[in-house]
């Protein structure tokens, strides 16, 4: 008995409340065969949430949870599936074809995909059998006699006290509903809250704010704020597809609208993480293995004017390939070296506000992060000489930031400072479990940067083009790029040679790429990012404009004659 005097239950619904019609059904079905069921339907208004669902949970027998598409996406299903776990007390059932979430995969679990309710339905009968089992009733129960679903009405029953009766019963409704509206409202805010105070602690826990996020949003799907900052844990736990639904739903809930401030910024980032139009297809290709690099005898001696000779040398790509250098980087522009420290100063921000939004802005930047982590870097290590104990919150908070900055950067940018990051590494480790956590995530990223090459792919317009493309392909391969094999295109290349940078791959690699291939063609190629990229490694496209080799236009000791 509990303390109001009421037996604990004998089972305990878990549901996402999209699968509510069912989760009622099977209620009713389970009830009608004689066990005590709780569902979140008998919560009584105005009551504690929580408490009354975890002292349901913790006293039932047996814990019911129904996975579907929503309730594996539902942070309460999952937290109430753990603690029925670790109790003994699980019994998961899959009401729709879907995968369970990671811990819950590999346990038995039983089907009613097909069910329509029908207490006499075999697949019932099962997952009643396993209820009574799990109760230490190891006897298969005999199958119910149901009653209607509606008893019959009373012929006694007037029209008029029918009316009455059911006028009452919409009073009591509506009442409840309000009761229980604020009451969701109220928890609504108060997970909120606890996810500020987690996104806003020295430093920041942004796995457990997200799961307040979640919560919060789970009892008011309207709350913009709630949305707004579980978009910046998205973005800078290097989800943007998800950080771009949070901002976008933010700006256009109506429950705790955002501030002015709090508009500009969700805007801000919306356009920052929005797919752009018109821009070209990144490419993906991948070929088993480089196209040989012919002969081209004399071509480095008859170069023209301002081409580089070790561009256009002949390279043995066997040679370069088993001992390749470090590749090469060139230091960003005079004039970007200011905004850059500015940015990063944000990391370590006085203000928790400007904190967040610094770190989301770098991190979602692929123009400025790399070239941002060398400086972020640095003050952090000067954050930490004097141990510890001589930091304060806005210095330990710009640490961790730092770490979710390298933790979106890619292998290139983390191979070029890879001393200076490991010495951050070990000074930071000693600062606490979550400090230590976000250190061990940028080891292992540290770990398979050093296997992960930067890519280069080249595409000519015409095969006049081929002989300086294989010798700029023999050259970043000497350097320690993959080039895969060159590609035709013809008229889809452009006017004018062009350096595409593919999403947040390194600046510092991209201007050195630009450099070679400006030798080579004895001219300084345009240079673009593609934001919509998304590579795995640091990608490079190289394409040598049409004008090149071609009839009338720049044509170099390099071209391949007719």
């Amino acid at each position: 008995m509990n303390a109001s005097g009421a037996p604990p239950p004998d089972v305990f619904v878990s549901y996402a409340r999209e699968d509510r019609p069912l989760a009622e059904q099977l209620a009713q079905a389970l009830g009608a065969s004689g066990l005590r069921v709780w569902w979140d339907r008998d919560l009584a208004a105005g009551s504690e949430f929580t408490a009354v669902i975890e002292a349901k949970l913790l006293g039932a027998a047996v814990v019911i949870v129904l996975w579907s598409t929503e309730s594996a996406r539902s942070s309460f299903v999952r937290d109430e599936s753990s603690r029925a776990l670790k109790t003994g007390k699980l019994l998961p059932v899959r009401i729709e074809d879907v995968e369970l979430p990671l811990g819950f995969g590999q346990l038995h679990t039983l089907d009613l995909l097909d069910w329509d309710g029908d207490a006499g339905d075999d697949l019932f009968q099962t997952l009643l059998f396993e209820v009574r089992q799990k109760q230490g009733q190891g006897q298969p129960p005999e199958r119910p006699r149901l009653s209607r679903k509606w008893p019959r009405r009373s012929t006694l029953m007037t029209a008029a006290a029918l009316a009455l009766a059911l006028g009452g019963s919409a009073t009591w409704y509506a009442r409840d509903q309000r009761q229980s509206e604020a009451a969701a409202q109220a928890e609504a805010n108060r997970h909120f809250r606890a996810g500020l105070d987690q996104q806003y602690a020295s430093p920041a826990q942004l796995e457990t704010a997200l799961n307040e996020y979640l919560s919060a949003l789970e009892l008011r799907p309207a709350h913009a704020r709630a949305r707004y900052y579980l978009g910046h844990v998205y973005a800078q736990t290097s989800k943007p597809g998800d950080a771009l639904d949070a901002f976008k739903r933010a700006l256009a809930a109506t429950e705790a609208p955002l501030d002015r401030s709090q508009r500009v910024e969700a805007e801000r980032q919306v356009l920052t993480l929005a797919v752009v139009k018109g821009e070209a297809t990144p490419i993906t290709r991948v070929d088993a293995s480089p196209v040989p690099v012919k002969s081209m005898t004399g071509l480095a001696s008859g170069a023209e004017p301002g081409v580089s000779a070790t561009t256009t040398a002949n390279v043995d790509p066997t040679a370069a390939d088993a001992a390749p250098k470090q590749p090469p980087r060139t230091d960003p522009p005079q004039a970007s070296v200011a905004p850059i420290a500015r940015s990063v100063e944000g990391l370590f921000d006085d203000n928790k506000e400007r904190r967040i939004n610094a770190t989301t802005s770098l991190v979602l930047d692929p123009q400025a992060l790399s070239d941002a982590v060398p400086v972020a870097v640095r003050k952090a290590s000067q954050a930490l000489e004097g141990g510890p104990a001589a930091m304060d919150a806005s210095a330990s908070s710009g640490v961790v930031n730092t770490l979710v900055l390298l933790q979106s950067a890619l292998p290139g940018t983390l191979q070029v400072n890879r001393p200076a990051i490991e010495q951050l590494l070990d000074a930071a480790e000693p600062l606490g479990d979550y400090t230590a956590k976000q250190v061990g995530k940028v080891r292992e990223l540290l770990k398979q940067a050093a296997v992960r090459k930067p890519v280069a792919y080249l595409q000519i317009a015409n095969e006049a083009q081929r002989p300086i493309a294989e010798a700029v392909a023999a050259k970043l391969r000497s350097f320690g790029y993959e080039a895969p094999g060159i590609e035709l295109v013809g008229e889809r290349a452009p006017d004018t040679t062009q350096v595409r940078v593919q999403g947040k791959s390194d600046r510092s690699y991209a201007r050195w790429v630009t450099k070679v291939v400006g030798e080579a063609v004895n001219a300084q190629p345009a240079s673009s990012g593609l934001r919509n990229a998304k590579p795995r490694t640091d990608t490079y496209e190289i394409w040598l404009g049409r004008s090149l080799c071609a009839p009338g236009g720049l044509v170099l000791a390099g071209c391949k004659k007719a």
